[in-house]
């Protein structure tokens, strides 16, 4: 699995807070890639965006031009008593603003619908990304870690990056704009009003960095915040909470993470924007000094009134829309910070993957069923120490097609695991699988896993209706009416779903409206069909009838052992009474295949089997 290492693994808290300018020029490098994306997503909605920006940079300039006309216009008519010269600048004002607006409005429009397509865009390249990630990514806290964060950052950050760079374009258009028209009165006024800014902007950028540190650290605890909501308002989890009382603890630890986070976010906001405030009141002191220099310039007859209001209205438009470009360049700057998750987490790679080539897997119209070999096989899940914590141990063995095997030992002795490893979701650490003869490495994921039909002890109780919670076992048949009713009756859940108010129609589960819930047993046969939906010459039952009486697994499996003649077969189960139902039985412990045989020898034997089944017996004499 390709994990993103961190440069700031094993640093303190101060030190990953630690800022430099450096990282805040570094933050442009991203910008193409977020812009290749919005561009992908919709190049016109992109262009118009970026020509509204520019069409906003000039509108400043213009207005400003325009009131000092107003001004000397309302002058001159006092001077000839008419009224006339003010008509004409009046219209204009009204016209670009009016024109101000209009831009303010469409860009608002654009980036709006711009930010729905590129969210939703994002959130599809995440979950694509996921389907084709291993099950390891999803065994391990790092990647959900990375998920969150991903997810939470994609429904506005990449577009207001974009949308911010075009403001900063046109803030650099109303700020040269500006420049050009201060000075014509002085020269040092530009100086002032560009310098005083800068200390906000170093400020700013620093706090933003600290946020995304803390951001980044807290990222585990907000994950297990989200956990304690997620199982206090699922149906699934309730009816337990409810009967343990947990709810209340469960509620205090939520409330103690969110009151620390409340206090670290307390202190960087008060820290934030306390410093901002100091800084900004040396820009209001400023712009107030250099209003004081253009009025004394009016008062001394060096320029007229309407000069007055265009060089006060220009210096402080200066001011501003350089302090807006800092701000501008410090939010960009911050929002890569946050935008990099996503490009992190689409750069995860698979490890198990289709050969280039592959081998096409390949049967005869009459074969039911495909040889499975197992040659000395052995698995270690990452993390764990091989030496104390291998899940399987230089296993070998063999199914041939029409067989069926039973596998039986403790929870955690490897029974699932071989499941995985048979249906690639793990690749072993040493030694290979075979079906059909062949490495599995050397088939297509897509063909190998239509040949194999798996159902898990933990399967999943979609809410979804129930003709397609039964169709998702063979999507290809989703629609296929008959085939859905033919797998509900081999798994026994025809009588359940017959009796619901909509049958196959009924949507399952209580999530949604006019939803019906189903017992454990009652989800279980439904589970059920979705193996016998699919059209696999290999079917693994994985424990997945815990949920039924002792008699109702008896008969699932016994039609289970007839619908299966002559495919191959593989189910586990605790209950020996199901498991004798097998042509051969392996017992594992440790990793390890213990015993093997039918259930007539391995009594006979009188090993471990035996001394399970024996055990089993005795609590039902």
């Amino acid at each position: 699995m390709r994990r993103h290492g961190s440069p700031l693994a094993g640093k303190t808290e101060k030190e990953q807070e630690k800022f430099s300018l450096k990282q805040v020029v570094g933050a442009f490098t991203g910008l193409p890639r977020v812009l290749r994306l919005v561009w992908s997503t919709s190049s016109l909605l992109t262009l118009f965006m970026g020509l509204l920006s520019l069409l906003q940079g000039f509108t400043p300039a213009v207005s400003v031009l325009i009131t000092k006309m107003v001004i000397d216009s309302v002058v001159l008519g006092f001077r000839i008593h008419s009224a006339s010269p003010i008509f004409f600048p009046v219209g204009l004002q009204l016209g670009i603003s009016l024109f101000s607006n209009l831009l303010s409005s469409l860009s608002n429009i654009t980036q709006q619908l711009l930010q729905e397509q590129v969210g939703n865009k994002i959130q599809l390249m995440i979950l694509e990304k996921a389907n084709t990630l291993d099950l390891a990514f999803f065994e391990n806290s790092e990647f959900y870690d990375k998920l969150r964060e991903a997810a939470d950052q994609s429904s506005y950050k990449p577009v207001s990056m974009i949308s911010q760079t075009f403001d900063l374009l046109r803030t650099i258009i109303t700020l040269v704009s500006m420049l050009f028209l201060l000075l014509q009165l002085a020269w040092w006024l530009a100086i002032i009003a560009l310098v005083v800014p800068i200390p906000s902007f170093i400020s700013s950028s620093r706090y933003g960095w600290i946020g995304y540190q803390r951001m980044r650290r807290q990222s585990p605890e907000r994950r297990l915040m989200q956990y304690f909501n997620m199982i206090m308002t699922t149906d699934t989890p309730n009816k337990e909470i409810k009967l343990f009382t947990l709810g209340r603890l469960f509620t205090e630890r939520f409330r103690t993470l969110s009151e620390k986070f409340y206090q670290e976010t307390r202190e960087i906001v008060t820290r934030r924007y306390l410093m901002n405030f100091i800084w900004t009141s040396l820009t209001v002191i400023s712009n107030s000094a250099i209003y004081l220099y253009v009025a004394l310039q009016a008062v001394i007859g060096r320029i007229t009134l309407g000069g007055l209001t265009l060089y006060t209205q220009t210096a402080v438009q200066v001011g501003q829309n350089f302090q807006g470009l800092l701000n501008g360049i410090a939010n960009t700057y911050e929002n890569n910070l946050y935008v990099n998750n996503v490009f992190e987490f689409l750069e995860y790679e698979p490890r198990i993957l289709s050969p280039v080539s592959p081998t096409p897997l390949t049967f005869t119209s009459e074969q039911r069923g495909l040889d499975i070999e197992f040659r000395h096989v052995s698995f270690t899940y990452p993390g764990k120490d091989p030496e104390t914590q291998a899940a399987l141990k230089d296993v070998s063995f063999t199914v041939k097609t029409g067989e069926s095997i039973a596998l039986v030992g403790r929870n955690g002795a490897g029974k699932t695991t071989l499941v995985k490893l048979l249906t690639r979701l793990y690749d072993p650490d040493e030694g290979e699988i075979l079906i059909g003869g062949r490495n599995i490495k050397e088939y297509n994921l897509q063909d190998l896993r239509e040949q194999i039909g798996v159902i898990f002890q933990d399967y999943m109780t979609y809410h979804m209706n129930a003709r397609e919670n039964i169709g998702v076992g063979n999507v290809g048949r989703i629609g296929d009416h008959e085939r859905i009713v033919s797998a509900a009756n081999k798994s026994g859940a025809s009588v359940v779903i017959e009796q619901l108010e909509k049958g196959y129609d009924t949507m399952l589960g209580k999530w949604f409206k006019e939803g019906a819930q189903l017992s454990g047993g009652e989800w279980q046969k439904v589970a059920l069909a979705r193996a016998f939906i699919r059209d696999a010459r290999i079917l693994i039952l994985d424990e997945p009838t815990s949920a039924l009486d002792a008699q109702a697994e008896y008969d699932i499996f016994a039609q289970f052992r007839v619908l299966t003649e002559g495919k191959t077969a593989i189910f586990i189960s605790h209950r020996f009474s199901t498991v004798r139902l097998a042509d051969r039985i392996f017992v594992i412990e440790h990793g390890v295949i213990r015993e093997e045989g039918s259930h007539e020898e391995l009594m006979a034997l009188d090993g471990r089997y035996a001394q399970l089944f024996n055990l089993q017996a005795e609590a039902y004499r």
